[in-house]
């Protein structure tokens, strides 16, 4: 009989012991979700951040004789003061598309224009962006993200290595009208972002009216964060 209070005191110990386990093991949960609004801000850090870039862009559904940047691949150093590009751009003028060698520092553009060297070149005269432009912090990729309307989490989607949460949403057209220098800027461009599971911005696919009434979409791919990256002026 003196055993008895002996084993209930154990089997209440045990008892306590379990429900403490248990209560221990449910309160280990997953934070909360973040909103898309959320994600699109760790993002636009993540990029203003980076330091360097590989920057591709590509299009679909463009007019042929329509004058205007269709391509884009290189790297890029992430500056406010002076951000800079070097690589190829490939466009179309009065209905040829060429694809010429680019080196850009801050507002300072220069090509390989069927010389062995880079001269300096005005690409505004062509109506065509400064690609150092997309890597501005404030003007550039980065500044899109939290001027997105209506952001919405999509589904996965798979790029090449990455498993990618979808962000959808809308842009100002006069926003991108300044960065492409294509379009009336006037409405609304549809836009989904690729995140990776850490927030990089891997991809960003803008829908609209880029040349006239009729949708064409262009890709912006981002790769290669804080990868070492010397850029100069030629």
């Amino acid at each position: 009989m003196r055993r008895r209070p002996v084993i209930v005191a154990a089997l209440a110990a045990t008892l306590l012991a379990a429900g403490c386990a248990g209560s221990a093991d449910g309160d280990v949960t997953q934070p909360p979700e973040r909103t898309a609004a959320q994600r699109l801000e760790a993002a636009r850090t993540a990029v203003a951040e980076a330091g360097t870039l590989k920057l591709v862009l590509t299009s679909t559904d463009v007019p042929p004789t329509e004058n205007g940047v269709t391509a884009a691949t290189g790297s890029g150093v992430v500056s406010v003061t002076e951000p800079s590009f070097q690589g190829t751009i490939t466009g179309t003028i009065q209905g040829v598309a060429a694809t010429v060698e680019v080196i850009a520092v801050g507002e300072d553009t220069y090509l390989k224009l069927f010389t062995p060297d880079f001269e300096p070149f005005d690409l505004s005269t062509l109506n065509a962006p400064n690609p150092a432009t997309f890597l501005d912090p404030a003007e550039g990729i980065a500044a899109l993200l939290p001027d997105t309307g209506s952001p919405t989490l999509g589904g996965r989607v798979r790029a090449g290595a990455d498993v990618l949460d979808q962000v959808t949403g809308t842009l100002p057209a006069q926003q991108v009208a300044d960065l492409f220098r294509l379009g009336e800027g006037t409405g609304e461009y549809q836009v989904t972002y690729g995140l990776t599971e850490g927030d990089e911005l891997r991809t960003a696919t803008l829908v609209g009216p880029f040349f006239g009434p009729t949708d064409s979409t262009y890709t912006l791919t981002l790769s290669d964060y804080g990868t070492p990256v010397d850029i100069t002026r030629p």
